[in-house]
This record gives structure tokens, sequence and C-alpha cells, in this order.
């Protein structure tokens, strides 16, 4: 096989793979039909130059944008990397999901925040969205124009390449602006970092609203390499069937969220799989959301009978702008874990080392240092850098950090800086004099690699003290026997009476199945008291289905305070609670 040439963008790397070997796999897509169609990169190109035609036909032009909501599909491929080719810089939502107000609200903000130019969706899609949205709607049919030779892509890397939504975890989502020349230098980075070979192939379902489904294509098509793309309706349905594809196609990477891993290695358990070989799984990336060291422990146990390797599953950390990935562990090594005193974590901002097996004992995931050619840091408030094991903010620089967010349509002392002539603004909000990118993510280093902690912004202060809701939640589902993870949010909510926080855990009410819950919040407050200090705990049972989530699937816990901070008047209770179908709190 002829060795790959390097591309300054996605695009250029794909009209290369086609002229050189136009006839070799490109992407073997499972739509949500279970159809499923073999592309070469021939095919894509051809998909591509009937997007670009009708782009052009429609009066879409080179820096417009477009809201795309699609699901995994051919139709999907041949709008995106058209918009790709032709300049036309796409943002990716989630579809719809029958008549939810609160997604609807959400799509007509996204296309005012991104003022789009025009909508592609899907046929059956189309006559709904059309009345709801602020600009006119298409379909990929439409968009099919004459078939057109494909020549030099219009877009050069300091182009953007598309708006990524952040998850909105903590708050209404920015529009991250990433440039095609981020993609790349992203890309190359993981590939370095992972040891790439001319043999992998990439395995996903993962939606690709989410960047790090998105980003995969790119990662395929820079990489040169097959990628097997499904529809994230066909994980849902049955789970492991991602497995099977890892194992018929002889897949050798796979990324996928923590949950992911969770789930697979639950139904496993009720159920034995049969005729599946993962053997030749050589790197599957952990992230998007808190990795629990139990769900990889249990996941290696569940699969490693059938071929998966010890050194297969790599905790990662990664966010939109920093384009997609910032560190990734060597995968030549198991996952590693820290084990650390939750007293000193919370009392200290330090990670003191503390003997495995001690109740005060937390295990911190090892996401690896910085992927090649960027930079990683963790500092105080004033950014001054600390040393190994104190807890500050996370801070990453290097090429694939992006310039800032989509400004505000009238934005001028908002402090994002001038806009030059590709659309770039500088937003000195969010990345300091050198580059570096103020994440709001907490963590500590340690030997060069990072352990991330949790989010400043959701940072429960009592009595002073610090405490990390991830860190309590982990501890609660383990002293709780929680049968699912994530089954716990830990928020800190004012109280008026003792000017300090409160702490409030939401229980998703299957923790509770068959048992009483008045012994297992019982047995919590205990275990919260010896280990944290912490007393004065409210609880609330709450149906999963009621927690706020993100398209992603992370919880918002700005939503979720909202929900505990709606029961009049506010009180004091160690009482459990449970939330009512109408969303507000009763005694339990």
């Amino acid at each position: 096989m002829t060795a790959p040439t390097p591309a300054d963008t996605v695009i250029g790397a794909l009209l290369d793979s086609a002229a050189r070997t136009p006839d070799r796999s490109a992407f073997h897509v499972i739509e949500r039909s279970e159809e499923e169609h073999a592309l070469s990169y021939a095919d894509v190109c051809r998909l591509v130059g009937r997007t670009v035609a009708g782009l052009d036909a429609h009066g879409i032009g080179e820096g417009e944008r477009v809201l795309v909501v699609l699901p995994t599909s051919r139709d999907f491929l041949a709008v995106y990397l058209g918009c790709l080719y032709a300049g036309v810089v796409p943002v990716i939502a989630a579809e719809p999901v029958g008549d939810n107000p609160r997604h609807t609200a959400g799509l007509r903000g996204l296309a005012e925040q991104a003022r789009v130019s025009a909508v592609i969706t899907a046929p059956e899609a189309a006559d709904s969205l059309a009345s709801l949205l602020p600009a006119p709607v298409a379909t990929p049919d439409a968009l099919r124009g004459a078939p057109r030779t494909l020549d030099a892509p219009r877009a050069t890397p300091s182009s953007l390449a598309h708006l990524q939504a952040t998850s909105g975890s903590t708050g209404a989502p920015k529009l991250a602006m990433v440039r095609h020349g981020n993609i790349t230098a992203n890309v190359r980075a993981i590939a370095e970092a992972i040891r790439a070979r001319p043999t992998d192939s990439l395995v996903s379902w993962l939606p690709l609203f989410h960047d790090m489904g998105l980003i995969g294509i790119s990662y395929a098509l820079h990489a040169q390499i097959p990628m097997v793309l499904s529809d994230p309706v066909n994980f849902l349905r049955n789970p492991l069937s991602w497995l099977r594809w890892i194992s018929r196609h002889r897949g050798t990477l796979s990324p996928a969220p923590s949950s992911a891993f969770h789930i697979c290695a639950r139904v496993a358990k009720r159920r034995t799989p049969a005729d599946l070989d993962l053997s030749s799984w050589r790197v599957a990336l952990c992230g998007a959301e808190p990795v629990h060291e139990t769900t990889l422990r249990e996941f290696q146990s569940a699969f490693a009978p059938y071929g998966l390797s010890e050194t297969t599953l790599r905790p990662v950390y990664g966010l939109a702008e920093a384009t997609l990935a910032a560190t990734i562990p060597d995968v030549g090594r198991p996952y590693a874990v820290d084990r650390v005193d939750a007293e000193a974590v919370a009392a200290k901002g330090h990670a003191e080392p503390r003997p495995d097996g001690d109740l005060r004992s937390l295990g911190m995931m090892c996401v690896g240092p910085a992927i090649p050619g960027h930079r990683l840091r963790v500092v105080d408030e004033d950014g001054t850098p600390l040393p190994d094991r104190a807890i500050g903010e996370i801070e990453v620089a290097g090429p694939s950090v992006i310039d800032g967010y989509l400004p505000e349509r009238d934005a001028t002392d908002s402090g994002a800086g001038e806009q030059d002539a590709t659309g770039a603004a500088v937003d000195e909000r969010i990345k300091r004099p050198d580059g570096h990118l103020r994440t709001g993510d907490l963590g500590y280093l340690l030997d060069g690699e990072l352990y991330v902690t949790g989010r400043r912004k959701e940072i429960v202060i009592i009595s002073g003290r610090n405490y990390i809701p991830d860190q309590i939640e982990r501890f609660v589902e383990a002293v709780a026997q929680s049968p699912r993870t994530p089954a716990v949010v830990a928020l800190g909510v004012p109280d008026p009476m003792l000017l300090t926080e409160q702490l409030h855990l939401l229980l998703d009410e299957r923790i509770g199945e068959g048992r009483d819950r008045r012994a297992i919040t019982d047995q919590v407050r205990d275990a919260l008291t010896e280990a944290f200090g912490i007393s004065g705990v409210t609880f609330h049972w709450i149906r999963r289905a009621q927690l706020p989530r993100t398209t992603s699937g992370k919880i918002q816990r700005h939503l979720c305070r909202e929900i505990i901070e709606q029961r009049p008047p506010f009180r004091r209770t160690d009482e459990p609670t449970r939330v009512t179908s109408g969303g507000a709190p009763d005694a339990g």
C-alpha cells in the first residue's frame, strides 16, 4: 500500500485517497434501518460532488452557516463533507425526539445563535421543523445537484470547519469555532499518541453532533483508514452490537463514553455473548464524561475471555475547545489509578496518597500527558503553575486549541476581541495571553500526567471546604452498592440560615429497588460524615427520566439545582425526600 500523503485539511486527505486508491474502502455505514452500505473513496467523492453542486444551486456560499439535523447515514456524510469542501460552516445538532418542547427550543436557539442560512434535515422532519426554525429547511435530496468533479477545496487550514456546541452541562451551550487547521492538528496528534498503524480500522456508533463522534470521521479520512460508522440507535437497541461490529470487521480503534462500557458490562452479565472476538481491538479511548474505575474493571473482566487486551482501555481527557483530545495515556500499558485522601482533597486541595481499601481513599483515573505538540499545566486562581498533586484549574495550549466561541451578533465590549478576515475572534475570556486555554476543569499533575477531579463551576463549598461532586457521587454509589452508574447527582445549594451551602443528593430510584430507602440514606449519611465530615444532607429520590441532561447525556447540574430550589419554602432536613412526577420534592 502506498504511504499516505500529509494533507493540510481533511478534505485534502479525502481527495488524495480518491486519486491514489479510488476503490479502497472508506466507510461501511450501518444506517438506522440496519441497512449496510459500503463506500469507497470514489463513492464518497461522488456524494460530496453532488452536495457541493446543490449548495451552489441553493445559493449557500462560502462562509455561510447551515444547521444539520440528520441521522448517521450516507446523507450525513454527503452533507457534512460537502460543506467542508465548499467552505460552508455546518453546525451539527441532535434530531428532535418526539414533541419535546425543550429540544425544539434548543434547536431554534442554536439556529438563531449561529445565524444559519439554512437547515438541512431528513424528509420526515422537514415539515415540522420548517414552521419552528428561523431559516429555510431543505432535505439532502433537494441538495443533490448534477454530478461534478471535485478540484481544489475552497476551504483552507485557517477557514472555519464547523461550529461545535459545547455540552451545556453547567449552562447554556456555546459555539466553539473549530478550524480546518485545528482538526488536522488534533487528528495528527491523536495518531501519534496511539501509535497509529496503516492497518488500523475505526468502529464508531457515537452521535455525530458530539465532537467525539464527528472528529472520528476526520480521523479516519486523514489517517486514510476504513471506518465502520453506525447510527447510535443501533447501539441503544442492542449495546453488544457495538462489540460485534468490532469482532466482525476486525476493528482496532473504537472510542466511547464511560457509560457505554458500563452498559455493555451489565448486559454481558445477564446474557453471555457468543462468537465474539475482541483480540483485534487495540485502542478504546474512554472519555466525554467522568471515567469510573469500577466501570473499566467490570468491562475488562467481562470481555477479557473474548480476547480484550489489558492495555486496550484508555481513559482520556478532551473538550470541544481543544477540538477533541487534550490528553491520551501510553497505549502500551494498562490504565493507572491514583489512590488519594478524600479529606485532604476537600480540606487542602491536595491529592495526598492513601492506601487502597481505606474508607477515605478515592481512586483517581490517570488520563495521560498532553497529546504530542501540545502543552498542559495546572494553575492556581492567579494563573501560577502548581506543583504535583496540588489541585487547580487545567489549562491546555497548542494548535488544536480554538481561538474562541462564536461572538454574539452585537457583542462589542464582551472581551471577545476583534474578528479577522477569516472570522477569527481570539477570546480573552477563555485564553490567557500566552495562549493557554482556561478549561474550567480541575485536576492535578503527577509526573507529567493528568488526573481530572471535576468542574470549577460545580464545586460544593460547605463551611469553607471545597468538595468535588464527582468524587462524592462515586463514593455514594459505592456505599449504596448501586447496580448502575451514574446514579447519583451531588449539588450544593445555599442555605440562607447557615450562610453556607448544604449538600443535596439526587438518587436514582432504581438504587432502592427491593430495598429499604431509609436504611440506604442512613448508611450514606453515616459514611459521608466519617469520610468527608459532611452532615445535614438532604436526599431526593428521583426517576432517571426526570434528570435534565444534555443531548450527549451529561447531567445539567444548573437545571437540577433549579428543581431543588423550587421547593417552597427552602428547608434543611436529614429526612429522605423524593421528587414527584411534577418535579417538586415531597417528604419520602
